[in-house]
């Protein structure tokens, strides 16, 4: 009897259709139950509403199909409408998989937090040891977790990851001899994680016994990016200036176990260190599980 412009996204129609019977004209859409519906609506006087998905075109719609009422109450036919829901069903989809990428993120973190507090208590001899320990170490988790989701689609910079942990410190970059240098390099996720870990335990080594707790010491922490089979990272953090107290005992705690096994198990890092009598030297080569983020633009 009478159609607005838009549906005729739905119906081939033109003017000429008034009139017609709707059966006799083809949908774009699947809508075989149009006529029964429109039947029962008039029957019963009440509402159907169903939704329809247009595969082809990746659309989905709601329609409702309602008695048409004259001004004197009389019902005249039927009004079917069609409300284009696409947009919403896109939204809630991807909220969907945001929520469950978010719960296996925390059973992740959850996970971590549950190994880092094992073995802390495991190299720990006091109470207090222990205490001090978990704290900076989940305090250098929590960093890494706000690189993390300030833009999760970009990754997390290599740069700032390793800033945040020295800045943790206030060790600031021209203040406290510490120099940074490497091409940018995004990190997924789990990489920057085990990576904040070891950067915490490299910059806590030296806050206690290395170049961060002299006067004269030096950090520089540099890294390339080269290509064989895929691209690999190859990183140096090398302290100097240092004298080692003959006192220290270098004994195998969290921080190397870390640095040597579990970024080989994770991340099939392959990881060095040299006590060298002057400053530790760490060496970590790894397949890069990011990808290079754009070059900086040029100052």
């Amino acid at each position: 009897m009478n159609f607005t412009p838009a549906v005729a996204e739905i119906f081939h129609l033109v003017e000429t259709d008034v009139g017609r019977p709707i059966g006799h004209i083809k949908a774009r859409i699947p809508l075989e139950e149009l006529q029964d519906d429109v039947r029962k609506v008039l029957r019963l006087l009440g509402a159907v509403e169903r939704q329809i998905d247009n595969p082809t075109l990746g659309m989905r719609y709601i329609v409702r199909i309602l008695p048409y009422r004259s001004v004197d109450n009389f019902i005249a036919g039927a009004v079917v409408t069609f409300v284009d829901i696409t947009a919403l069903t896109r939204a809630e989809d991807r909220q969907r998989l945001l929520l469950a990428e978010l719960q296996h993120r925390v059973r992740n973190t959850l996970a971590v937090v549950r190994s880092i507090a094992r073995r802390t208590a495991e190299t720990s001899t006091t109470v207090e040891d222990y205490s001090m320990h978990l704290e900076g170490r989940l305090s250098a988790l929590a960093r890494t977790q706000s690189l993390v989701t300030r833009d999760p689609a970009r990754g997390v910079d290599l740069e700032f990851l390793i800033a945040e942990e020295l800045l943790a410190y206030h060790a600031q970059e021209g203040e406290q001899v510490v120099r940074i240098s490497g091409p940018r390099v995004a990190l997924r996720p789990k990489a920057a994680e085990s990576l904040g870990l070891a950067f915490h335990e490299l910059a806590t080594n030296a806050v206690k016994y290395g170049a961060l707790a002299q006067r004269g010491g030096r950090v520089k922490v540099t890294w390339t990016v080269e290509e064989g089979d895929g691209p690999v990272l190859i990183l140096h953090w090398e302290e100097s200036g240092v004298l080692i107290p003959s006192g220290v005992e270098r004994r195998r705690g969290f921080g190397t176990e870390l640095l040597e096994r579990a970024l080989n198990f994770e991340l099939g890092a392959k990881t060095t260190l040299d006590f060298a009598p002057d400053g530790l030297r760490c060496t970590l080569e790894m397949p890069l599980p990011g990808q290079l983020l754009p070059p900086k633009d040029p100052a």
